[in-house]
């Protein structure tokens, strides 16, 4: 299929005025305003941190994602899937930290993304989906599966 120069010119035109346009601006601001919002929750979960007891948290969590949490998402047609307070956690530690290599943990036929965190690796592995793991620091026991 050859590329129609033409339409693709008239795209870039369309997606031009549409970021300068009342719903393009709207839109941006919008997301302007949950950015903020997600930063705002950050810095309270780093005040947090100074006080309380991160591992306390991370097993609280992981007995959350129970044989009973993996049942209730089965029987709603889902896989299992992070609830709201680890996807908080994850993506915490994905948005302020650079991923690191570690072989231990890596797969060699998936593209994966490995982070550590006051003494937890936390894995995103990439395939036809993405499957969340979140490992022991010390003995790379595999702690949790979403």
């Amino acid at each position: 299929m050859a590329l129609d120069y033409k339409e693709l010119r008239k795209f870039e035109k369309d997606i031009d005025r549409w970021f300068e346009s009342a719903e393009g601006k709207a839109y941006f601001e919008k997301e302007k305003k949950k950015n903020d919002i997600k930063k705002g929750r950050h810095a309270r979960f780093e005040k947090w941190l100074e006080h309380n007891d991160f591992d306390k948290l991370m097993y609280r969590l992981i007995l959350e994602h129970g044989e009973e949490w993996r049942e209730k998402c089965w029987s709603k047609g889902y896989e299992v899937f992070m609830n709201n307070k680890l996807d908080f956690v994850f993506h915490y530690v994905t948005a302020n930290l650079e991923p690191i290599s570690v072989p231990q943990i890596e797969s060699e036929h998936f593209h994966c993304q490995v982070w550590f965190f006051k003494g937890y690796y936390f894995r995103i592995m990439h395939g036809q989906g993405s499957v969340v793991d979140i490992y022991n620091g010390g003995d790379f026991k595999h702690l949790l599966s979403a």
